[in-house]
């Protein structure tokens, strides 16, 4: 049996909650932690279509982009949205997820999936980082450090540009007194000790450090863990926001537009032209006319991306770069079925995508 709870925890490992901003309301908004779940749902916008959709097919559990519930609630009026949708979650026993900005700045997020959908190749960079980045040291006897490295690596430690399992060791010497109470790994309670011991030192992204601490623990013969925590400069791997990629070959502004609206399926705007042909490509699913600023300081040629206004499109002229507007759904709907795809991979639930486009 899984539970509603599960879902939310392997939602979490691919959109960790810390990632989101602070306005935004991510996490488990409707539902039971405690609940059954036979059948998993990923939409963009909850909608009553949705949730028709949902009744349907049997799905139980709701994953959104977009948020049901945004800001705190003074009535819940369910003759209107969003009560209307609240009042049918609760009635009919729905659990209702939204992973909004912590999937936007998830390392496979909104943006990979829209460079991907638009055949931009890599090494893709990250537009806007987010996150902070932590040092864990644990100190570990000699034959159990393949174990420890191991269970930081599962947790997601040691992840530097393309490689996994990063990390420094060296040898030393441990020192330890047990008192009357305690139950060392070697040697005897009242004596001081000395062990050899091997320092091992990685890299965890801020908002997994506890369960990096926990893996860590886990694998640790002793009962009493020694480990520090430090923090380090920059973000962690490929969080963060929008994605900057190369075209397959150079194409003039109409043409990028033309590519786009065929690649998304959505007729899309040329706000800026600078009259020049692209090859680097910024993109940043959702609204993210407030970016125009880091695109253009970023070596990008262009910027696609959703609900850029007036004002922003004067900016981007202005700073010499071109910007398409394919519109905010358009943008974030190749994001879908990658979500499903990786939480296939975590849960023994099916999880599907919905047929509603918006």
């Amino acid at each position: 049996m899984v539970h509603v709870a599960q879902i939310a925890e392997a939602v979490e490992r691919i959109a960790p909650l810390p990632m989101a901003e602070e306005w935004d309301n991510c996490g488990l908004q409707v539902g039971d932690p405690a609940a059954q779940v036979a059948r998993v749902l990923v939409a963009l916008t909850p909608l009553a279509e949705v949730f028709e959709e949902a009744e349907e097919r049997g799905a139980d559990f709701l994953l959104f982009h977009h948020p049901l519930v945004f800001g705190p609630l003074t009535s819940v009026v369910v003759s209107a949205y969003p009560g209307d949708l609240l009042a049918r979650a609760i009635r009919n026993g729905l659990a209702v997820y939204a992973a909004h900005t912590s999937y936007d700045a998830a390392p496979a997020g909104v943006s990979v999936a829209l460079a991907g959908a638009l055949g931009l190749s890599g090494p893709l960079r990250v537009l806007s980082p987010r996150g902070a980045l932590r040092k864990l040291v644990v100190f570990v006897p000699e034959e159990n450090v393949d174990a420890v490295a191991q269970a930081l690596a599962g947790a997601g430690a040691g992840v530097i540009g393309d490689y996994t399992e990063c990390t420094f060791m060296t040898q030393g010497t441990g020192t330890f007194r047990g008192g009357d109470d305690a139950n060392p790994y070697r040697g005897e309670k009242g004596r001081l000790e000395e062990v050899e011991e091997v320092r091992i030192e990685t890299v965890v992204s801020a908002h997994a450090v506890d369960r990096a601490i926990d893996a860590a623990t886990a694998a640790h013969p002793y009962e009493e863990v020694a480990l520090d925590v430090y923090p380090v400069e920059g973000s962690p791997e490929g969080h963060g926001y929008g994605r900057l990629g190369t075209l397959p070959e150079q194409l003039t502004a109409d043409e990028l537009r033309e590519h786009v609206s065929e690649s998304l399926g959505f007729p899309s705007h040329l706000v800026a032209d600078q009259g020049r042909r692209i090859e680097t490509v910024a993109v940043l699913g959702g609204s993210g006319g407030s970016f125009v600023p880091e695109v253009a300081v970023s070596g990008a040629h262009a910027f696609v991306t959703g609900d850029v206004d007036y004002h922003d499109a004067l900016l981007a002229e202005s700073l010499g770069l071109t910007v398409i507007d394919a519109g905010h759904v358009a943008t974030e709907l190749p994001s879908l079925e990658p979500l499903a795809l990786q939480l296939a991979e975590l849960v023994d639930v099916p999880v599907e995508v919905s047929r509603v486009r918006r």
